[in-house]
């Protein structure tokens, strides 16, 4: 399977730009508007249907470096970054890693990062646990660092890596799990907020397809509005 990996540095002084970076879904759907429509879908219904994002896999993440925003975008078909709106981007690099990804083999270490919405099933002992007395619980974000680590831990352990060790003494992974601001826009159904937390660290791949697999697909929840693209590099 073909995988593309796209930086765009992003014009600040475009109001498109200004726009999207404080919109989840209005970056969401800038990003879907630069690959093909899915045909063929107009007897189903809304939830039925194939969107972008899950056909060709897209997962992106936007950053704040320095004095502009920087988009990655992740797909298994190239973009067409030309139907953005003149003056989005003033730069834009897209090249494939398939091929690098395909040469990852257990044991390798690497560093990365995430952009994660970590969440749980609420349990009795939550806040406000009256509200998820149902059978399935609704999720809700994890709130604590350590909380944070064990999830990316648990992740990990589903998705072919394992987090490295600082020290056996204190059991400290390596790994920082920074909060950020989170992710707050309306739906139809009203107001959505999605905590958000990067992960920076490093890891060591187990089992190199289910790690390249969860590459591809991404990592936890809220993938359309910017959360778990794993970007990866060689450890130095």
């Amino acid at each position: 399977m073909q995988l593309y990996l796209s930086r765009l540095c992003l014009d600040h002084r475009s109001r498109a730009v200004m726009k999207d970076v404080t919109d989840p879904r209005m970056l969401h759907r800038t990003i879907s508007g630069c690959f093909d429509s899915i045909e063929g879908q107009n007897d189903l219904s809304h939830h039925e249907r194939k969107t972008p994002r899950n056909t060709f896999n897209i997962l992106h993440r936007l950053e704040r470096q320095h004095d502009r925003f920087v988009l990655y975008v992740q797909s298994t078909t190239e973009p067409d970054w030309s139907r953005l709106t003149p003056g989005y981007a003033d730069r834009i690099d897209i090249k494939p890693v398939d091929r690098l990804y395909s040469n990852i083999v257990s044991g390798t270490r690497l560093v990365f990062r995430l952009a994660a919405n970590p969440t749980k099933r609420a349990g009795k002992h939550d806040e406000g646990h009256a509200k998820f007395s149902d059978k399935k619980r609704r999720r809700i974000d994890i709130r604590d660092e350590e909380g944070r680590i064990r999830w990316l831990e648990r992740k990990g352990s589903q998705c072919g890596f394992s987090v490295c060790r600082v020290s056996s003494q204190t059991e400290v992974a390596s790994v920082n799990a920074s909060p950020r601001p989170s992710s707050k826009f309306r739906h139809e159904t009203g107001w959505v907020t999605l905590g958000s937390a990067i992960f920076d660290g490093v890891l060591e791949v187990k089992d190199p397809d289910t790690f390249r697999a969860a590459i591809t697909a991404g990592i936890g929840t809220g993938k359309a509005y910017g959360f778990g693209l794993l970007s990866i590099a060689p450890e130095r």
